[in-house]
């Protein structure tokens, strides 16, 4: 490259570093509107004006690794927060495993920057459109059809604030395509007359959420329910196999105290099933009401993370997204290289179970469970004509930072506004509470172990269910 071009270069992956930071920050303030949309739009905004002014290929693909990179340092860092309960040496593996796995993450910037480098330069105006869906289409491919990690979806920063009627349009992935789209045509505001133009119909488009809501008016709903959500922190973190019985004893204390019609409890809370559920059934029989519960149980090769219900102690539901590096490890050469280390980043290995599945139906009532991670994944969901419940059971205490949790209660949110179907999560060291998009949407949460709520459960009725139905 010649030293001529340097400083332009230098000023593109400035551009594409501070659309990165800003995004990041973003991230962070996801819970918070107008300053989420704000960052997120503005910074993909200088990650296209850091593409459209390169002008190579090498150093719109340079431009756009620095966006990438920055980007997943700044929003996912807080995958190593689990190496904390590792040994020294696990924790030097696993390192250098999230690291690894933060450069894939960042590829699809990298290479939509390569691609965009070989367009020809005069011809901008054409390839306006094309921005968006391209870099959504190269996060697609690797992000989620590759890695299974579909964690940065960009319509996850409305779910939470008043133009999240978008999601029950078209779900976070449509939604993300409309906000990077603005994105690209402020970053290329001065390189082509039809730029502000795009962006201000664009924008003229995007604010008609606020004039003609896209969530369905609610209907009397059947039934209403009492529920209760039960979340304890324990006192240590840690990954044994046995069960804390005097943590077990206080979920039942505050279970008894709720007399809910449903009960909550969080991902595998219950740590040894076959020694733990029988007595648990027992003691919790003559309540009344039903518990459901996050439990790990015998596997033929590890254990399954459940969730069942009780007293009566039934599986009703098996993970079925694990936690790459944490719950298993993608690949045999993951596996044969891990195994000649000596070294084991898992916290549980997480076993599939291996026929489908579909949602149990209680009293009339189609309970959707989402475990943990699984929140990110809205295929998981089969919307169908029954009343619906979303149920997000998590174990987020194994992070400390605080982005994870706020962009897991996002997913979670994003999830009940695509379906129009109310949402409740119970999650030890995030956030527990419920969340219903028809009801004037805003999160209904408490930091006490016991929270206590109405649920109205209707079927999906969004255009986006409706889309659902007709693509699963």
């Amino acid at each position: 490259m010649s030293p001529q071009a340097l400083p332009s270069v230098g000023r593109n992956c400035l551009w594409a570093g501070a659309g990165a930071l800003l995004v990041g920050l973003s991230a962070h303030l996801i819970l918070v509107f107008p300053a989420n949309l704000l960052g997120l739009v503005g910074g993909f905004a200088c990650y296209f004006r850091a593409l459209s002014r390169s002008e190579t290929p090498r150093a719109a693909g340079l431009a756009g690794a620095v966006f990438g990179v920055l980007l997943a340092a700044t929003s996912l860092y807080w995958l190593t927060d689990v190496l904390y309960v590792l040994t020294l040496g696990e924790r030097i593996v696993g390192a250098a495993v999230v690291g690894g796995f933060l450069l894939l993450i960042a590829l699809p910037y990298g290479l939509w920057g390569l691609v965009t480098g070989f367009l020809p330069r005069g011809a901008t105006s054409r390839w306006l459109f094309l921005h968006a869906p391209g870099l959504l289409l190269a996060q697609a491919l690797i992000h989620d059809a590759w890695l299974g990690f579909p964690w940065l979806h960009h319509g996850y920063w409305l779910a939470l604030g008043p133009f999240g009627d978008w999601l029950s349009l078209l779900g976070a992935w449509g939604s993300g395509l409309l906000l990077l789209h603005i994105a690209a045509c402020l970053g290329l505001w001065s390189q082509t007359p039809r730029a502000p133009q795009h962006a201000l119909a664009s924008v003229a488009v995007f604010c008609m959420a606020l004039l003609f809501p896209a969530s369905p008016a609610p209907s009397p709903p059947p039934q209403t329910l009492q529920v209760a959500i039960v979340s304890v922190e324990p006192n240590q973190v840690s990954d044994s196999a046995r069960d804390d019985l005097g943590l077990l004893s206080r979920y039942v204390m505050a279970t008894r105290e709720a007399q809910a019609d449903w009960t909550f409890w969080p991902e595998s809370v219950i740590r040894d099933g076959e020694a733990t559920l029988a007595p648990l059934g027992s003691t919790l029989a003559l309540r009344g009401g039903k518990v459901f519960a996050g439990a790990l149980l015998a596997a033929p090769l590890g254990r399954y993370n459940a969730l069942v219900e009780l007293p009566s102690g039934r599986p009703v539901y098996y993970k079925q997204k694990r936690v790459p590096f944490s719950e298993y490890l993608p690949g045999e050469p993951f596996r044969q290289l891990f195994g000649a280390l000596g070294v084991n980043t898992l916290k549980t290995d997480v076993a599939l179970w291996p026929q489908p599945q579909t949602a149990p139906e209680v009293s009339g009532v189609t309970l959707h469970p989402l475990l943990c991670y699984e929140v990110a994944f809205t295929e998981l969901i089969q919307p169908g004509p029954q009343p619906t419940v979303l149920l997000n059971a998590g174990n987020e205490s194994w992070f400390h930072s605080a982005v994870m949790h706020r962009m897991t209660l996002a997913m979670g949110a994003a999830r009940s506004r695509e379906y129009g179907v109310p949402l409740v999560r119970s999650v030890v060291g995030g956030y527990s509470g419920v969340f219903d998009p028809a009801r004037a949407p805003s999160w209904e949460a408490s930091l006490a172990p016991l929270h206590r709520a109405q649920l109205r459960p209707r079927p999906a009725a969004t255009l986006y269910s409706q889309w659902r139905r007709l693509f699963p």
